[in-house]
């Protein structure tokens, strides 16, 4: 997996008129965090020199990513792992949650990626995912019209297929959310086309279209309940009642032939 998607958008993140999207995604970061408990924390890769696990409850958190951040990001209680992304040196079962901003979109084979993150991930433990929509208009606007090498080496994934991965994993989803869809430089205009805008984003949402520019999906892993076994392990009563009477029957059947 290369790195380098991810820190060309750390630098046009920065830059307007991106950094409205990126604070439009940031919000749906802070909102799907809030509300999930652990102990561990990991974040793969840095879009930002922010600390994006701010608003997480989760005790420990940890960022990793093949290139140093930025000293803030330190001072803020994040502890930092240097190490290639294609070799994360985590073992089975030992997050509580993984945050992924902009990660799969950097993976050769986000699919693979998925399936390693899940042997590292706890039961009942989360994903944080957010990506671009590759419906949204500045994807549009980038990929098509402006020809921006950017977006052309983002493997950019349609939220639908990414949950349809998840409940092949096993997952739940919790929940998906997009960002505004601001196909104006100037997203804070009042104005009519804001306005109009605004319409078509509500129009689009109740026919079940979202043409927002970033998504971020909230995901639990799932498990099934463990079979218990040793000393708490007992026959359940229907077994050992069903037993009994066969084993009565048999009982009875010998002691009719020896009669005969």
């Amino acid at each position: 997996m290369s790195a380098s998607f991810q820190q060309q958008l750390k630098r046009l993140f920065a830059q307007a008129p991106l950094n409205q999207v990126y604070a439009d995604e940031r919000v749906l970061i802070d909102q799907a965090l809030n509300n999930v408990f652990g102990y561990f924390v990991l974040q793969i890769g840095c879009i930002s020199d922010e600390n994006l696990m701010l608003h997480s409850r989760v005790n420990v958190k940890v960022l990793l990513d093949s290139v140093y951040p930025a000293a803030n990001l330190l001072n803020d209680g994040v502890q930092f792992v240097q190490a290639d992304l294609d070799y994360l040196p985590i073992g089975k079962d030992k997050i509580d949650l993984f945050l992924l901003p902009h990660t799969l979109e950097s993976a050769d084979d986000p699919h693979y990626l998925l399936r390693q993150l899940d042997a590292m991930l706890l039961p009942e433990g989360h994903l944080v995912i957010s990506g671009f929509n590759p419906q949204g208009c500045w994807v549009w606007r980038h990929r098509w019209f402006s020809r921006n090498p950017l977006f052309g080496r983002a493997n950019l994934i349609l939220p639908s297929q990414l949950q349809e991965w998840l409940r092949v994993l096993g997952y739940e989803i919790k929940r998906l959310d997009y960002t505004p869809i601001r196909c104006s430089s100037q997203p804070n205009n009042a104005g009519f086309w804001s306005r109009l805008l605004q319409r078509i984003e509500r129009m689009c949402k109740a026919l079940g279209f979202e043409f927002g520019n970033a998504y971020c999906l909230l995901a639990k892993k799932k498990v099934d309940a463990p079979t218990l076994v040793g000393r708490k392990w007992q026959m359940p009563r229907w077994q050992s009642i069903s037993g009994s009477a066969v084993s009565r029957k048999v009982a009875s059947a010998k002691r009719t032939q020896i009669k005969k």
